[in-house]
């Protein structure tokens, strides 16, 4: 391009040049015959162009271990749940060919399942995102009364639910929905294990609803009431 510089410009004099030879012939008084403008257009030169940087992404921020302690309470005031109920962690066992929770030990207790819940043969402990968290407790029982979660559908979508841990530290979650479930109808691997994207924490609680059918020992409730609750993980 430089060296093309230099015939642009002679070539543009050379044409100014011829119009103004015919403005020399031209008659008298007439206006001159300009039917050509030459110019000599911008040069640029590669050396000038920035070059452009590339954008440099800051690290992310590293999430910092989660507590793998013993949950303290739970407090969810609309369900009557107001942390005084006594928390202790079971397992699972096996009951008609099914995987199904271990009951409470005694009927004021709530039950975290801290194995199950995580999906994971380790402790699971609220506070990691990804991860769901699973209580039980009675709805009611037998010589005893109302248990803990007995009013669990009396929560409603909005409500604060709080998870303290044994070091004080406490965790908000958001009610999310509270349903009641026919037995049939239920699919324990989607409440236990529901698809959650690394930025979201679920607590669910689960207990028995629907309709009583005694039996000689006991007795059995034909559905399950299952609240779920979340919060965000930054």
């Amino acid at each position: 391009m430089r060296m093309r510089l230099p015939v642009l410009i002679a070539l543009a004099v050379g044409v100014v040049g011829l119009a103004g030879a015919a403005v020399g012939i031209a008659a008298p008084g007439a206006a001159p015959d300009l039917p050509y403008r030459a110019y000599a257009p911008n040069v640029s030169s590669a050396e000038n162009t920035a070059t452009p940087q590339p954008t440099i992404e800051p690290a992310p921020t590293p999430r910092p271990p989660v507590y793998d302690g013993e949950v303290a309470s739970l407090y969810l005031s609309s369900a009557r749940i107001y942390g005084g109920a006594p928390l202790e962690d079971l397992d699972t066992r096996l009951a008609g060919g099914r995987e199904v929770f271990e009951d409470p030990s005694r009927p004021q207790n709530i039950v975290m399942y801290p194995k199950w819940g995580s999906g994971r043969p380790n402790r699971h402990a609220p506070g990691e995102g990804g991860m769901n968290t699973v209580f039980s407790a009675h709805v009611n029982y037998v010589g005893y009364g109302n248990g803990p979660f007995a009013y669990l559908t009396d929560a409603a979508i909005g409500d604060a639910l709080y998870v303290t841990l044994d070091n004080g530290l406490v965790f908000t979650y958001t009610v999310k929905s509270v349903v009641i479930v026919p037995l049939a109808d239920l699919d324990m691997d989607g409440v236990v294990f529901p698809a959650l994207d690394s930025y979201t924490e679920r607590v669910t609680l689960i207990s028995c609803g629907g309709t009583f059918i005694p039996a000689a020992v006991g007795g059995e409730y034909t559905s399950r009431v299952i609240l779920i609750a979340e919060r965000y993980v930054p």
